[in-house]
Protein backbone atom coordinates (compact mmCIF):
# COMPACT_ATOMS: atom_id res chain seq x y z
CA UNK A 1 0.00 0.00 0.00
CA UNK A 2 1.51 3.13 -0.66
CA UNK A 3 2.15 5.25 2.15
CA UNK A 4 0.90 9.09 3.35
CA UNK A 5 4.91 10.00 2.66
CA UNK A 6 4.98 8.85 -0.87
CA UNK A 7 2.36 10.37 -1.59
CA UNK A 8 3.39 13.78 -0.66
CA UNK A 9 6.25 13.16 -2.33
CA UNK A 10 4.59 12.53 -5.42
CA UNK A 11 2.43 15.25 -5.33
CA UNK A 12 4.87 17.45 -6.60
CA UNK A 13 4.38 16.38 -10.01
CA UNK A 14 0.50 15.67 -9.51
CA UNK A 15 -0.85 18.46 -11.55
CA UNK A 16 -2.65 19.73 -14.60
CA UNK A 17 0.08 21.65 -16.33
CA UNK A 18 2.32 19.37 -18.02
CA UNK A 19 5.90 19.00 -15.83
CA UNK A 20 8.55 16.50 -15.44
CA UNK A 21 7.59 12.57 -14.87
CA UNK A 22 6.33 11.37 -11.17
CA UNK A 23 9.71 9.65 -10.17
CA UNK A 24 7.70 7.61 -7.96
CA UNK A 25 4.04 7.06 -9.05
CA UNK A 26 1.51 6.53 -6.55
CA UNK A 27 0.30 3.01 -6.13
CA UNK A 28 -3.30 2.65 -8.18
CA UNK A 29 -4.76 0.71 -4.75
CA UNK A 30 -3.92 4.33 -2.88
CA UNK A 31 -7.32 4.84 -0.81
CA UNK A 32 -8.45 7.93 -1.93
CA UNK A 33 -11.23 9.82 -0.64
CA UNK A 34 -13.27 12.35 -3.42
CA UNK A 35 -14.92 15.48 -2.05
CA UNK A 36 -15.15 16.46 -5.84
CA UNK A 37 -17.33 15.20 -8.82
CA UNK A 38 -15.00 15.95 -11.78
CA UNK A 39 -12.16 14.12 -9.75
CA UNK A 40 -14.37 11.16 -8.99
CA UNK A 41 -15.59 10.38 -12.59
CA UNK A 42 -12.15 10.75 -14.03
CA UNK A 43 -10.82 8.67 -11.45
CA UNK A 44 -13.32 5.81 -12.36
CA UNK A 45 -12.68 6.39 -15.84
CA UNK A 46 -9.62 5.10 -15.50
CA UNK A 47 -10.16 2.34 -13.27
CA UNK A 48 -9.81 3.47 -9.80
CA UNK A 49 -11.92 2.96 -7.42
CA UNK A 50 -12.00 5.69 -4.71
CA UNK A 51 -12.91 4.71 -1.25
CA UNK A 52 -15.30 7.77 -0.43
CA UNK A 53 -17.06 10.32 -2.15
CA UNK A 54 -19.08 13.27 -1.22
CA UNK A 55 -22.44 12.50 -1.67
CA UNK A 56 -22.92 9.52 -3.34
CA UNK A 57 -26.81 9.87 -3.48
CA UNK A 58 -26.59 13.18 -5.84
CA UNK A 59 -23.55 11.14 -7.73
CA UNK A 60 -25.60 8.39 -9.01
CA UNK A 61 -28.26 10.74 -10.25
CA UNK A 62 -26.49 13.30 -11.20
CA UNK A 63 -22.93 12.20 -12.71
CA UNK A 64 -24.54 8.65 -13.21
CA UNK A 65 -21.45 7.55 -15.66
CA UNK A 66 -19.50 6.43 -14.82
CA UNK A 67 -21.02 4.31 -12.07
CA UNK A 68 -20.00 4.62 -8.61
CA UNK A 69 -19.65 1.03 -7.11
CA UNK A 70 -22.05 0.43 -4.13
CA UNK A 71 -19.82 -0.16 -1.78
CA UNK A 72 -18.14 3.44 -1.64
CA UNK A 73 -18.59 5.30 1.29
CA UNK A 74 -20.40 8.51 1.28
CA UNK A 75 -18.76 11.54 2.79
CA UNK A 76 -22.20 13.85 3.18
CA UNK A 77 -21.94 17.16 1.58
CA UNK A 78 -19.24 18.47 -0.76
CA UNK A 79 -18.90 21.80 0.92
CA UNK A 80 -19.10 20.35 4.59
CA UNK A 81 -17.94 16.42 4.34
CA UNK A 82 -18.15 14.27 7.59
CA UNK A 83 -14.91 14.61 9.20
CA UNK A 84 -14.95 11.89 11.79
CA UNK A 85 -16.21 9.25 8.58
CA UNK A 86 -13.24 10.42 6.72
CA UNK A 87 -10.36 10.24 9.03
CA UNK A 88 -11.97 6.57 9.92
CA UNK A 89 -11.37 5.42 6.43
CA UNK A 90 -7.85 5.83 6.77
CA UNK A 91 -7.38 8.02 3.00
CA UNK A 92 -3.66 7.87 1.46
CA UNK A 93 -4.83 11.31 -0.85
CA UNK A 94 -7.82 13.39 -0.67
CA UNK A 95 -9.12 15.37 -3.80
CA UNK A 96 -11.07 18.50 -3.81
CA UNK A 97 -12.11 20.92 -6.33
CA UNK A 98 -10.21 25.08 -6.53
CA UNK A 99 -14.14 25.85 -5.19
CA UNK A 100 -13.36 23.92 -2.01
CA UNK A 101 -9.79 25.38 -0.88
CA UNK A 102 -11.04 26.69 2.67
CA UNK A 103 -11.09 22.98 3.47
CA UNK A 104 -8.38 21.93 2.80
CA UNK A 105 -6.29 23.32 6.62
CA UNK A 106 -9.22 20.24 8.35
CA UNK A 107 -8.72 17.85 5.40
CA UNK A 108 -4.59 18.23 5.70
CA UNK A 109 -4.92 16.89 9.24
CA UNK A 110 -6.07 13.54 8.15
CA UNK A 111 -4.56 12.93 4.40
CA UNK A 112 -2.42 14.88 1.87
CA UNK A 113 -4.62 16.88 -0.06
CA UNK A 114 -4.89 17.88 -3.97
CA UNK A 115 -6.79 20.02 -5.72
CA UNK A 116 -8.50 19.01 -8.69
CA UNK A 117 -8.76 21.86 -10.89
CA UNK A 118 -11.46 21.81 -14.01
CA UNK A 119 -12.09 25.61 -13.24
CA UNK A 120 -9.59 28.51 -13.07
CA UNK A 121 -8.51 31.41 -15.29
CA UNK A 122 -5.85 29.90 -17.37
CA UNK A 123 -7.74 27.02 -19.68
CA UNK A 124 -10.95 26.30 -20.42
CA UNK A 125 -12.41 24.04 -18.34
CA UNK A 126 -12.48 21.51 -21.14
CA UNK A 127 -8.92 21.55 -21.88
CA UNK A 128 -8.62 21.44 -17.66
CA UNK A 129 -11.04 18.32 -17.24
CA UNK A 130 -8.43 16.32 -19.80
CA UNK A 131 -5.19 17.47 -18.95
CA UNK A 132 -5.86 16.82 -15.62
CA UNK A 133 -7.55 13.21 -16.12
CA UNK A 134 -4.27 12.57 -17.96
CA UNK A 135 -2.15 13.80 -14.71
CA UNK A 136 -3.86 11.28 -12.45
CA UNK A 137 -3.58 8.52 -15.02
CA UNK A 138 0.32 9.61 -15.09
CA UNK A 139 0.13 9.70 -10.97
CA UNK A 140 -1.54 6.82 -10.26
CA UNK A 141 0.92 4.48 -13.21
CA UNK A 142 -2.47 4.57 -15.74
CA UNK A 143 -1.11 6.69 -18.40
CA UNK A 144 -2.25 4.57 -20.81
CA UNK A 145 -5.96 4.15 -19.93
CA UNK A 146 -5.73 8.02 -19.50
CA UNK A 147 -4.66 8.16 -22.87
CA UNK A 148 -7.11 5.58 -23.99
CA UNK A 149 -9.83 7.98 -22.67
CA UNK A 150 -8.65 10.90 -24.45
CA UNK A 151 -8.56 9.61 -27.95
CA UNK A 152 -12.04 8.24 -26.94
CA UNK A 153 -13.11 11.67 -26.23
CA UNK A 154 -11.54 12.94 -29.28
CA UNK A 155 -13.46 10.10 -31.42
CA UNK A 156 -16.55 10.81 -29.79
CA UNK A 157 -16.79 14.45 -30.68
CA UNK A 158 -15.43 13.95 -34.69
CA UNK A 159 -18.32 11.11 -34.76
CA UNK A 160 -20.72 14.03 -33.21
CA UNK A 161 -19.40 16.64 -35.29
CA UNK A 162 -20.52 14.02 -38.34
CA UNK A 163 -23.75 13.61 -37.23
CA UNK A 164 -23.94 17.08 -37.36
CA UNK A 165 -23.51 17.66 -40.96
CA UNK A 166 -27.39 16.91 -41.51
CA UNK A 167 -28.60 19.89 -38.93
CA UNK A 168 -29.27 23.43 -39.45
CA UNK A 169 -26.77 25.63 -37.76
CA UNK A 170 -28.83 27.27 -35.61
CA UNK A 171 -27.36 28.84 -32.20
CA UNK A 172 -27.98 26.93 -28.82
CA UNK A 173 -28.77 27.87 -25.81
CA UNK A 174 -28.24 25.46 -22.99
CA UNK A 175 -30.17 25.96 -19.84
CA UNK A 176 -31.77 24.88 -16.54
CA UNK A 177 -35.25 26.09 -15.84
CA UNK A 178 -36.17 27.76 -12.55
CA UNK A 179 -39.16 26.98 -10.22
CA UNK A 180 -40.74 30.55 -10.41
CA UNK A 181 -41.31 30.61 -14.18
CA UNK A 182 -39.31 33.60 -14.36
CA UNK A 183 -35.73 32.92 -14.73
CA UNK A 184 -33.44 30.45 -15.79
CA UNK A 185 -29.66 29.78 -15.48
CA UNK A 186 -28.28 29.64 -18.93
CA UNK A 187 -24.57 28.39 -19.81
CA UNK A 188 -22.01 29.93 -22.38
CA UNK A 189 -18.63 30.78 -21.93
CA UNK A 190 -16.52 29.64 -19.37
CA UNK A 191 -18.52 26.62 -18.60
CA UNK A 192 -17.54 22.97 -19.35
CA UNK A 193 -20.62 22.89 -21.00
CA UNK A 194 -19.59 25.77 -23.53
CA UNK A 195 -16.95 23.83 -24.26
CA UNK A 196 -18.57 21.12 -26.05
CA UNK A 197 -20.72 23.22 -27.72
CA UNK A 198 -17.69 24.65 -29.24
CA UNK A 199 -15.57 22.15 -29.72
CA UNK A 200 -18.72 20.44 -31.40
CA UNK A 201 -19.03 23.54 -33.93
CA UNK A 202 -21.97 25.46 -32.34
CA UNK A 203 -22.72 28.44 -31.92
CA UNK A 204 -23.83 29.46 -28.28
CA UNK A 205 -26.92 31.54 -28.11
CA UNK A 206 -26.39 33.59 -25.14
CA UNK A 207 -23.78 35.88 -25.23
CA UNK A 208 -23.56 38.10 -21.98
CA UNK A 209 -21.75 37.97 -19.32
CA UNK A 210 -20.72 34.93 -17.49
CA UNK A 211 -19.70 35.80 -13.86
CA UNK A 212 -19.05 32.28 -12.05
CA UNK A 213 -17.73 29.01 -13.56
CA UNK A 214 -19.74 30.10 -17.02
CA UNK A 215 -23.19 30.05 -15.67
CA UNK A 216 -25.63 32.98 -14.98
CA UNK A 217 -29.50 32.86 -14.21
CA UNK A 218 -31.31 35.71 -16.37
CA UNK A 219 -34.97 36.92 -16.18
CA UNK A 220 -36.85 34.81 -18.85
CA UNK A 221 -37.20 38.52 -20.42
CA UNK A 222 -33.83 38.44 -21.74
CA UNK A 223 -34.54 36.02 -24.38
CA UNK A 224 -36.42 38.28 -26.30
CA UNK A 225 -33.39 38.97 -28.20
CA UNK A 226 -33.07 35.62 -28.84
CA UNK A 227 -35.04 34.58 -32.06
CA UNK A 228 -33.08 32.14 -33.98
CA UNK A 229 -31.98 29.84 -31.75
CA UNK A 230 -32.42 26.35 -30.56
CA UNK A 231 -33.18 26.12 -26.79
CA UNK A 232 -31.77 23.26 -25.13
CA UNK A 233 -33.11 23.02 -21.29
CA UNK A 234 -32.07 20.06 -18.84
CA UNK A 235 -34.72 17.93 -17.64
CA UNK A 236 -34.72 17.92 -13.69
CA UNK A 237 -37.64 16.02 -13.19
CA UNK A 238 -40.60 17.33 -11.36
CA UNK A 239 -38.71 20.50 -10.65
CA UNK A 240 -38.53 21.16 -14.62
CA UNK A 241 -42.10 20.20 -15.19
CA UNK A 242 -43.44 22.92 -12.65
CA UNK A 243 -41.22 25.73 -14.25
CA UNK A 244 -42.92 24.65 -17.87
CA UNK A 245 -46.18 24.64 -16.19
CA UNK A 246 -45.46 28.32 -14.95
CA UNK A 247 -43.70 29.28 -18.44
CA UNK A 248 -46.77 27.94 -20.61
CA UNK A 249 -48.90 30.38 -18.11
CA UNK A 250 -47.17 33.15 -19.38
CA UNK A 251 -47.79 34.71 -22.83
CA UNK A 252 -44.69 36.20 -23.36
CA UNK A 253 -42.91 32.32 -23.07
CA UNK A 254 -45.51 31.37 -25.60
CA UNK A 255 -44.79 33.66 -27.77
CA UNK A 256 -40.83 33.54 -28.30
CA UNK A 257 -39.61 32.70 -31.11
CA UNK A 258 -37.98 29.56 -30.74
CA UNK A 259 -40.70 27.93 -28.47
CA UNK A 260 -43.68 29.02 -31.17
CA UNK A 261 -41.20 27.43 -34.06
CA UNK A 262 -40.58 24.30 -31.82
CA UNK A 263 -36.68 25.22 -30.72
CA UNK A 264 -37.29 24.42 -27.24
CA UNK A 265 -37.08 20.78 -26.14
CA UNK A 266 -35.80 19.26 -22.90
CA UNK A 267 -32.50 16.89 -23.18
CA UNK A 268 -31.20 14.42 -19.78
CA UNK A 269 -29.23 16.34 -17.38
CA UNK A 270 -26.14 16.14 -16.72
CA UNK A 271 -23.34 17.70 -13.87
CA UNK A 272 -22.53 21.16 -15.82
CA UNK A 273 -19.54 21.29 -13.36
CA UNK A 274 -18.15 17.85 -13.82
CA UNK A 275 -15.20 16.67 -15.87
CA UNK A 276 -14.27 14.53 -19.14
CA UNK A 277 -16.59 11.57 -18.75
CA UNK A 278 -19.42 14.19 -18.46
CA UNK A 279 -18.24 16.08 -21.26
CA UNK A 280 -18.14 13.05 -23.37
CA UNK A 281 -21.60 12.30 -22.60
CA UNK A 282 -23.10 15.54 -22.99
CA UNK A 283 -21.28 15.82 -26.25
CA UNK A 284 -24.05 12.58 -27.38
CA UNK A 285 -27.10 13.95 -25.39
CA UNK A 286 -26.67 17.55 -27.40
CA UNK A 287 -25.59 16.00 -30.50
CA UNK A 288 -28.67 13.61 -29.87
CA UNK A 289 -31.30 16.18 -29.23
CA UNK A 290 -30.70 18.02 -32.24
CA UNK A 291 -30.41 15.51 -35.04
CA UNK A 292 -33.44 13.60 -33.79
CA UNK A 293 -35.26 15.74 -33.15
CA UNK A 294 -35.53 18.96 -35.74
CA UNK A 295 -39.26 20.22 -36.19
Amino acid sequence: MTTRRAVLGSLGGFCIAPRAAIAQPLDRRARVAVIDWAAAESLLAIGIEPVAVANTGLYRQWVSKPALPPMVADLGLPEEPNLERLFSLRPDLILISSWQELLRPRLETIAPVHVFSVFDNNRTPLVNAVASMQSLGRAFGLADAAAAFKKALEMAFEHNLSRLKSVDARPVLLAVLLGDGLRITVYGKGSLLGDVLDRLGIENAWKGEMPVFGRATIGIEQLLGLSNCTLLYMDQGNRTRAAIQRLRSRSFWRELPFVVAGYARPIEAVWPFAGAPTAMRFSGIVTGALVENQP
